[in-house]
């Protein structure tokens, strides 16, 4: 039996996304295609791992399309954001979306990476879309911890 379960978030649960958003992003708000998301306002899905809190994904549903907002995991490589990818693709399917699609920034090599795994594509990339993000959101650093500067917005889906 699996250590990982996977729920819709509840009320309750309001004050540990709050942190974690803030803790993991930055801020209450994360930018992406020119827009501010306040991760803490939309659905979200839980990962529990052996009863605790360990995974976050935030999402967005509109005309027929899902867009994943955030993902975050306290423990890399233990299956947490598979676990929730999958299960926002079944939540996708029964609200019979067309689409699942994201965006990350060009630095983000290990997301494009899990994103490819989990059976995503890439779908486009706009040059130089962070300047834009970076009017919304300032905090967001010229470089990435491992130098590479960041200037592209990486989007990637998920065909249903």
């Amino acid at each position: 039996m699996s250590r990982i379960k996977v729920r819709k978030a509840t009320d309750e649960d309001g004050d540990w996304i709050d942190w974690l958003i803030r803790e993991q992003w930055g801020s209450d708000f994360v930018a992406s295609r020119g827009k501010r998301h306040v991760p803490c306002r939309l659905p979200a899905l839980l990962a529990l791992i052996d009863g605790k809190r360990g995974g976050l994904l935030t999402f967005r549903i509109a005309d027929q399309e899902c867009e994943i907002v955030t993902l975050n995991s306290l423990q890399e490589r233990q299956g947490i954001g598979n676990a929730l990818v999958s299960k926002m693709i079944e939540m996708a399917k029964i609200a019979h979306c067309t689409r699942i699609w994201l965006v990350t920034t060009n630095d983000n090599t290990d997301a494009m990476r899990f994103y490819q795994k989990m059976g995503f594509r890439f779908s486009a990339i706009h040059r130089n879309a962070v300047d834009e993000a970076r009017k919304l959101k300032p905090s967001i650093p010229e470089y990435s911890n491992s130098g590479i500067r960041i200037t592209d917005e990486v989007e990637m889906e998920y065909q249903m």
